[in-house]
């Protein structure tokens, strides 16, 4: 049954900022919709916290992760000590009851907690890496500050994300990788090392090919963040022609970038105070996986051809135009050439994989470099424009993914299970040595041996058999 998914609310609060009952809206640091009444607010903000503390009387170390009723499920998700974000949302049937047709129909069960709290956790986290840590804002400045800076960020997100978009993909918020051959994969490694032995103000460089990621420097976590950060701001600014740098201060800076040119960063939430008028840069905060201490960064980015160099500048490097220019000789000509090389690449292999369409759609993670591959939301590497984006699984379908997906996190490393839906399709999930693959067979087998051939048959050619079977 088709869906309409709706945020009804979201809010971030913080409890230890109210100390009576007359000022519990102190403790709310974010609310969406802004121009909900007062009092529903925070209403609904002491309804959160009662179930918090109702909850962890059963279980005081984990806490409340979600709440569902009949008309809406409500995410939860502790950041930090003392801070929590909240989503509510809602979804309702685009078809009419027959008996109550001015009556909606809420269809609750379409909607899964997994999902929406890897939203939350990926929102948070693009937060932290973008603004800061919401302890560290608050207690460096004031309560007031902190809700400033929130609502410059989830504003943005809410304005331009669609919330009945996040899927099961969404779980995973793995990189997709551009496939190439191992020798222009080397020039491509090569190109970046030179970068960063030829200017010392650069520290790490990506390189990136349309949306798919060629090359990183950083370590997977600031990877999948950094990747995902240029996906949701970057390319979108960048299809828009009237955001191109024509005009700004940097082209005004540097009147001859002919082959590639710097892409402004309109998009940056909290940005460096310069001296020089070369245009906004945002600053990123960056930390090992291991390590707590974040680092700042300039994140400067070049793009010729189909292809953008993201280069992290050390802060205590000033950005001037002799830097920009420098960068501009050296990266325009060299950055087309190879960009070129890559569009080639892409093209043979894209030509060599054109096999008939089989009756499985397939999602493939590998938790080791958290690697994607699928067949249900494609990508935007051949640049065509004609190409659906989304594979149209059914809600049941989706919902027997999650499931699968969320018992193979705690289940053995290797694992397997096959499921039948209501409407005859077979759904199946494997997990290896943290490779995870996800298959829906929209072919309707009878026989359980024609299914298991073919997951066989999918796996070997598209991942090899080495992955799934011993």
């Amino acid at each position: 049954m088709p869906t309409e998914v709706t945020v009804q609310n979201l809010y971030i609060f913080n409890s230890t900022l109210s100390k009576t009952e007359d000022d519990g809206a102190k403790k709310i640091l974010f609310y969406y919709p802004e121009h909900e009444d007062e009092n529903k607010k925070v209403l609904n903000v002491g309804h959160i916290e009662a179930v918090i503390c109702f909850a962890r009387n059963f279980n005081a170390n984990e806490s409340c992760e979600s709440l569902r009723t009949e008309k809406s499920l409500q995410v939860l998700y502790n950041a930090e000590p003392d801070f929590w974000i909240v989503i509510t949302v809602s979804a309702q049937s685009k078809q009419k009851s027959s008996e109550s047709p001015d009556e909606p129909v809420y269809c609750t069960y379409n909607l899964q907690e997994p999902i929406y709290l890897a939203v939350l956790k990926h929102w948070y986290h693009t937060f932290q890496m973008t603004v800061g840590s919401m302890t560290k804002l608050m207690n460096d400045n004031d309560p007031d500050y902190l809700r400033l800076m929130l609502n410059k960020f989830y504003s943005k997100y809410l304005q331009s994300t669609d919330v009945s978009s996040h899927t099961f993909m969404d779980m995973f918020q793995g990189i997709s990788f551009l496939p190439l051959d191992n020798a222009i994969h080397l020039n491509a490694q090569s190109f970046l090392n030179t970068i960063e032995n030829t200017f010392q103000q650069v520290h790490f460089t990506m390189l990136l090919y349309n949306d798919s990621l060629v090359w990183s420097g950083l370590n997977k976590r600031q990877t999948q963040l950094v990747y995902s950060y240029i996906l949701m701001w970057v390319l979108p600014e960048i299809s828009k022609k009237d955001n191109l740098v024509k005009g700004n201060s940097v082209q005004q800076c540097l009147p001859n970038q002919l082959v590639g040119r710097f892409i402004t960063n309109v998009w940056a939430v909290k940005t460096d105070s310069w001296i020089s008028d070369l245009g906004k840069v945002p600053i990123l905060r960056l930390n090992d996986e291991n390590d707590e201490t974040f680092k700042s960064y300039r994140l400067v980015m070049y793009k010729a051809h189909h292809s953008i160099v993201c280069m992290f500048i050390k802060m205590e490097n000033p950005l001037t135009a002799d830097l920009y220019n420098s960068l501009d000789q050296f990266l325009g000509t060299k950055l087309h050439l190879l960009s070129e090389k890559m569009k080639n690449t892409v093209e043979k292999t894209l030509a060599s994989k054109l096999y008939t369409e089989r009756p499985a759609k397939f999602v493939y993670f590998n938790g080791m470099n958290l690697a994607i591959k699928n067949s249900i939301k494609q990508s935007n590497t051949a640049a065509t424009t004609n190409r659906p984006s989304e594979f149209n699984l059914s809600p049941d379908s989706l919902r027997v993914l999650v499931d699968i997906s969320s018992q193979q996190s705690c289940m053995h490393p290797t694992y397997s299970v096959m499921i039948k839906t209501s409407n005859d399709n077979w759904v199946a999930g494997r997990l290896c040595n943290s490779r995870e693959i996800y298959i829906v067979l929209n072919q309707k087998l009878t026989k359980l041996y024609d299914v298991d051939s073919e997951i066989q048959s999918l796996c070997a050619q598209e991942f090899g058999t080495i992955f799934f079977y011993d």
